[in-house]
């Protein structure tokens, strides 16, 4: 009964896995917005543009990108501890 509740394909691991999702994609808008602003001088941009298939990094874009996942990141890690909140609940009742 507890594998239905936190095994694969559960909710509980539906979750899990958005969490790590939304954690990579943070980390890669990170990246590239890091790079993008330390990228002042012409041979790191030249190279951080070969990089990104030769296309400029839109910093306003990649912030409405990180904002996003920080929101995702946010819903699921609550969700997360309702779920996590009801197990509590209907162990404690038994």
């Amino acid at each position: 009964m507890l594998a239905k509740l936190i095994g694969s394909g559960s909710p509980v691991s539906e979750l899990k896995a958005e969490l790590t999702r939304s954690m990579q994609n943070t980390r890669q808008i990170s990246h590239r917005v890091a790079n993008a602003a330390a990228g002042e001088t012409a041979d790191f941009a030249s190279a951080l543009e070969e990089a990104h298939g030769g296309r400029e990094v839109d910093l306003e874009k990649e912030m409405v990108s990180l904002a996003e996942e920080q929101i995702r990141f946010e819903a699921a890690s609550q969700l997360l501890q309702k779920v996590y909140q009801q197990i509590r609940s209907g162990i404690r009742e038994r």
